[in-house]
């Protein structure tokens, strides 16, 4: 049965908070009403993106840039610290003292980070709460907040529960007790004891949502901001056993606040978007619509992802002529097994017919790959390689990580697969989707059928054609590299209360960060430079 996408505005048991959240202002007309000065750290990363897409790691974050929309239409004072080019938490201790309330964006490879820069705030201000939110606190909240120097956390969606969390710790007028707050774990103020409330129902009307709230990012304030993130739905309609979704229903908004908020966001000048759905192409009658009802709004390039199945000529021709430039499909595997293990609902012959489908649509694409899953083998392995021998369009590849919240995760923890869930969470700390992932302490094996040596020679294979025949992700034509060309920088990795700790703070010494660092600032100020051109002639 197809699926069709719209915002649903049924009552809910949060009206009075979603009706107040339909009122909020937009951010560049939000009035401060409150004294409350709210500070919002977005921590590092040490996840390597292919050169080229130096703007990952560089746009403003969407969910952070929502929080701060949020609380800034609340009446708060919003202060945002972007740490992502700071591997040392110990440059927080600087920057707290004039906050009131503190809140963390929490991701998969955060818990390190996060760990250390909660004991530094604490010591530097042991008074002022400290809130988590994001998926990495979401999917294992009570564990991670038993390990963690925190005093809250936003367990899911963060809209709702933040604005009746701000109301209860304010007192104003629509303050209700902690305890019925939906979605909120606590700890007790007298007793040490967490808490956890009752989990809080996912969204209906994702019209609701505020506005992203740009002017907080400092490396933004002339105003040009090149490329950014956005998203039209949340959930999926798969269940990936490996696959986190803080918000598992999938929920979409209308094709008009998609349009009011691509027009909202002109004002900054983007000319690219990386969409963060998790499945763009679930239902090609609302893409058809939202290309001629929202993409047409402003000249824009984007990248999505979408499954390999539901998608035809017709919709991804309709898109290029919207400016599509890139499909970043799951495919995961080629091996029926593993695919099913997976519980991916495709097949080596979707796979195949998506790109041969993208291919007639003169769309790139980017296969992703995963090595590692219990039922891989040396055969099934193999027909990897054969097959990346094949098709350029494999553009990354990765060894399986369990992440916490999945139904990998869960399995793994109870089988005794994961010894230990907090030195996993270490590791998860340390990935850098890269081949040496395999040789930090903690690595998980999770196929009894390949050695370390196997899944090394397997990812050099792969990852090898990747690197020698790599996109030109720089050129919206469907295009190769013309000559070999490395693909991947290393990045720094947050080291100092790792169990993988040999007296190094930050690890830069596998890292090319010279290098890095100057493709990066060439990537930002070109990009900036040709954003800001684009600008001045569409004004004259």
């Amino acid at each position: 049965m197809a699926i069709k996408m719209a915002p649903d505005k049924s009552p809910s048991l949060y009206d009075e908070t979603i009706n107040r959240l339909r009122e909020l202002p937009l951010p560049t007309e939000a009035k401060q009403t409150s004294s409350l000065h709210f500070g919002l750290i977005v921590p590092p990363s040490p996840f390597v993106v292919p050169r080229g897409w130096e703007w990952a790691h560089y746009a403003p974050f969407e969910g952070p840039s929502m929080i701060a929309g949020l609380l800034k239409g609340l009446g708060y004072k919003v202060t945002l610290l972007d740490q992502r080019d700071t591997y040392d938490p110990e440059d927080l201790r600087r920057k707290v003292a004039g906050f009131d309330m503190i809140g963390f964006s929490t991701f998969g490879d955060s818990f390190n980070y996060l760990k250390r820069a909660c004991e530094i705030i604490k010591e530097e201000r042991p008074a002022v709460p400290v809130v988590l939110g994001g998926p990495l606190i979401s999917s294992h909240p009570l564990f991670i907040m038993d390990h963690v120097k925190a005093d809250y956390a936003v367990v899911g969606e963060g809209e709702l529960t933040l604005t009746e969390f701000m109301d209860w710790y304010t007192k104003n007028q629509f303050a209700k007790d902690i305890a019925s707050i939906h979605g909120l774990v606590w700890r007790d103020p007298i007793t040490g004891a967490l808490k956890q409330n009752m989990s809080r129902g996912q969204m209906k009307d994702l019209d609701a949502t505020p506005f992203q709230d740009f002017s907080v990012w400092d490396r933004f304030k002339d105003g040009v901001i090149p490329e950014i993130y956005m998203s039209y739905s949340r959930g999926c309609i798969a269940n990936c056993t490996f696959c986190y979704r803080a918000f598992p229903k999938l929920a979409a908004k209308s094709i008009e606040r998609v349009k009011r908020e691509i027009e909202y966001y002109k004002q900054y000048g983007f000319r690219f978007v990386w969409w963060s759905d998790l499945t763009f192409i679930t239902d090609k009658d609302y893409v058809h619509k939202l290309m001629d009802g929202a993409w047409n709004a402003h000249d824009f390039r984007s990248v999505i992802f979408s499954r390999v199945t539901g998608i035809d000529v017709p919709v991804l021709s309709h898109m290029r002529d919207r400016g599509l430039d890139l499909v970043l499909y799951g495919m995961e595997s080629v091996s029926k097994s593993t695919l099913n293990g997976y519980h991916k609902g495709i097949s080596k012959n979707s796979i195949v017919d998506a790109i041969y489908i993208s291919r007639e649509a003169q769309i790139k694409i980017g296969g992703l790959f995963i090595i590692g899953a219990p039922t891989d083998t040396p055969d099934s392995m193999q027909e990897l390689v054969d097959f990346a021998a094949e098709f350029k369009e494999v553009t990354r590849v990765k060894y399986l990580s369990a992440i916490p919240g999945t139904q990998d995760y869960k399995k793994f923890v109870k089988t005794g697969v994961i010894k230990s869930e907090l030195e996993h969470l270490d590791w998860l700390s340390r990935e850098r989707s890269i081949e040496e992932d395999l040789d930090q302490p903690g690595f998980v094996k999770f196929s009894p059928h390949l050695s370390l040596e196997d899944m090394r020679t397997i990812y050099r294979k792969v990852n090898g054609v990747i690197e020698k025949r790599p996109y030109d992700y720089t050129n919206p034509q469907n295009v190769f590299l013309a000559k070999e060309d490395a693909k991947f920088f290393k990045r720094p990795v947050y080291m100092e209360n790792s169990i993988a700790s040999v007296g190094t703070k930050i690890l830069t010494s596998d890292a090319d960060i010279s290098d890095l660092r100057e493709v990066e600032q060439r990537s930002i100020e070109d990009t900036k430079q040709r954003r800001r051109g684009s600008i001045e002639v569409a004004g004259k």
